[in-house]
């Protein structure tokens, strides 16, 4: 018998019409363009940047290696021409995927903090992720770092407020535990007076309790990852039950060793328990991994059919924070894909 992820194609994954909400725009950054941003300001890319063999480490042993490398490459994003050009870069990645809508994770007080005046910094992400993908809807979700405490999230909503820039969410990342979720309120809050929607990065490498307080203490609309609530069953009844939208990216979670291998991943267990999943590459390049990788690795997982597929796109695009007619425009494409597409094996 076929199995049923070796009936989908690279044409069925490829002509999917998809929607990413969970992928970072300094973590798009290829190996060969940072090299390049290195030695463009003088310096080592092997002082500077924690490589193996010229290439990204294929595995981070802990949590703190892989900010390393990840705040490592952002602190080479000095210019509004470098940021244009990986915003650039990174929108025709997605146009060449097929992606049709993504929400993109960008750190603004990093570069604000290492001195890139706001508005430049605003404008280069702003005309760069434009310029490189003209057949997708790129927007923004501006990040705090929790571990960077709350004037970090304070410093964000500065800066969101004045943003000339396609910006439709706000998001907590960092270490898991740093401080506690309450801390971040301001967050919740700014999101609710600029009409914006608010992600936290919870039950990654952290606990379920993480998700139980992201929900509880600051109102999140979506969870980033959330891998860690199918060990509380009662949490996990919650997620389905309301319906929590939870940005899982499979390959991340490998790569920074939260789950043994792709085999042990708990996507199938929140799929079929009917938890409001949807795919997502994270840090595509660190990881060695795509949008169109991490959904062909969850077809084999769980065994999905072309109708999945598209009930995951759909998922993504009721989840997105952008305008109620994108959304809708997302899942009538989505619709279209799956009622007229051939979804053979070429």
């Amino acid at each position: 018998m076929t199995r049923p992820d070796a009936a989908l194609g690279a044409r069925t994954l490829r002509s999917l019409p998809k929607v990413e909400l969970h992928v970072h725009l300094e973590g798009s950054v290829a190996v060969d363009t940072a090299i390049e941003l290195a030695r463009r300001h003088g310096e080592d890319p092997d002082r500077v940047l924690p490589l193996v063999g010229r290439r990204y480490p294929s595995r981070f042993h802990g949590f703190d290696r892989f900010v390393h490398l990840y705040l490592a490459v952002s602190r080479l994003l000095r210019s509004a021409d470098d940021l244009a050009t990986v915003a650039a870069a990174f929108a025709r990645h997605q146009a060449d995927q097929g992606v049709r809508y993504a929400e993109v994770t960008f750190t603004a007080v990093t570069h604000v903090r290492n001195g890139m005046p706001p508005r430049a910094m605003w404008a280069a992400v702003r005309d760069g992720l434009a310029d490189g993908g003209r057949d997708v809807d790129l927007r923004l979700v501006v990040d705090a770092r929790r571990d960077e405490g709350v004037a970090h999230a304070n410093e964000t909503v500065g800066l969101v407020e004045s943003a000339d820039a396609p910006v439709v969410g706000l998001g907590l990342t960092g270490v898991e535990g740093s401080y506690p979720e309450r801390d971040f309120a301001v967050l919740r809050r700014a999101a609710d007076r600029l009409e914006l929607g608010l992600t936290v990065h919870a039950g990654e490498t952290g606990s379920p309790g993480n998700v139980r307080d992201a929900l509880d203490d600051l109102g999140a609309d979506r969870i980033g990852h959330g891998i860690a609530s199918v060990h509380d069953p009662a949490l996990l009844a919650r997620l389905v039950r309301d319906q929590v939208p939870l940005e899982v990216c499979p390959s991340s979670n490998v790569a920074l060793g939260v789950v043994g291998s792709l085999d042990e991943h708990p996507f199938p267990q929140l799929w079929h328990a009917g938890a409001d999943v949807t795919i997502n590459s994270d840090d595509p390049p660190l990881f060695s991994t795509t949008l169109t990788d991490e959904l062909r690795h969850a077809t084999r997982l769980a065994g999905l059919r072309p109708s999945d597929l598209a009930e995951l796109q759909r998922r993504a695009a009721r989840a997105a924070f952008a305008p109620r007619d994108v959304r809708a425009r997302l899942v009538a494409e989505i619709d279209e894909w799956e009622s007229t597409a051939d979804h053979g094996r070429a």
